[in-house]
C-alpha cells in the first residue's frame, strides 16, 4: 500500500498544526466563535493525515517485521 504523502509533507502538515496551536495560545481572546471553529476544521484535516501517514508506516513496518 503507498503512502498518499511523503514523510516530508506529513512533517510539513504537523508543523502546519503546531504553528496554529501556538498562534491560538497566544491570542485565544482575539478570535470570533466562527474563526475558532474554521481553525479546529484545518487542525483536524491537517493532524488527520498526519495521523493516518503514521498509522500506515507502522503497518508496513510491522509488515515487513521492522518493528
Amino acid at each position: 500500500m503507498a503512502h498518499e504523502i511523503t514523510l516530508e509533507k506529513a512533517a510539513e502538515m504537523a508543523h502546519q498544526a503546531e504553528v496554529v496551536c501556538l498562534l491560538l495560545e497566544v491570542s485565544p481572546r482575539e478570535l470570533e466563535d466562527c474563526e475558532v471553529a474554521a481553525i479546529a476544521s484545518l487542525l483536524a484535516k491537517l493532524i488527520g493525515g498526519v495521523t493516518c501517514w503514521l498509522i500506515e508506516e507502522q503497518a508496513q513496518r510491522v509488515a515487513n517485521h521492522e518493528i
